[in-house]
């Protein structure tokens, strides 16, 4: 098999496993695709030879999109939760003031709740669990998240490099052929 031959399998292969790894099999832009199938196919090997391949093929790496809204979306859920809570109790403590004494405790009122004045789900010690619980699972998150898009970044540029070095060696023996 000729040298042009092996190294053009070579970089098809590489080619392939990188659109693979990055996820960009089906959303690969006109030049890209154009490039992609003229690989595949040995055709205008001579003209893709003087072509920058990082600019047709940048590198990209996905991201893991559902986490990080996750992520998003559930920062704020401990604030909002608190002033929900606070919304529930602000009234009932208003009348507990008129009522019993001018100098209560806001924070003595929202824990003991006294004459169930409102849900004890709102009970300060339940909200404030239930914030802890949110800010456990956002910690674990943030981290599962950044390992993820570590190791993955970690394997797509070993990936894309195997890539870029195949089409290199490709294109150097393509415009060796013709020298």
């Amino acid at each position: 098999m000729p040298i042009i031959q092996e190294t053009q399998a070579d970089a098809v292969t590489a080619v392939e496993k990188w659109l693979k790894v990055s996820k960009q099999t089906n959303g690969l832009g006109t030049s890209a695709s154009r490039f992609v199938d003229d690989l595949r196919n040995g055709r205008n090997s001579g003209e893709w030879a003087s072509v920058n391949i990082e600019q047709i093929l940048p590198y990209r790496s996905e991201t893991p999109r559902l986490l990080q809204v996750i992520r998003a979306g559930a920062m704020f859920l401990p604030i909002l939760l608190t002033w929900l809570a606070l919304s529930q109790v602000i009234g009932p403590f208003a009348l507990y003031l008129q009522n019993q004494q001018a100098s209560a405790n806001f924070l003595w009122f929202w824990q003991q709740n006294p004459g169930k004045s409102f849900s004890g789900l709102w009970k300060l010690s339940h909200v404030a669990l239930t914030d802890a619980a949110v800010l456990a699972f956002l910690t674990v998150l943030v981290m599962r998240i950044t390992w993820w898009e570590t190791s993955r970044a970690e394997r797509s540029e070993l990936v894309y490099i195997d890539m870029v070095s195949a089409l290199e060696f490709h294109f150097l023996a393509v415009r060796n052929s013709k020298a």
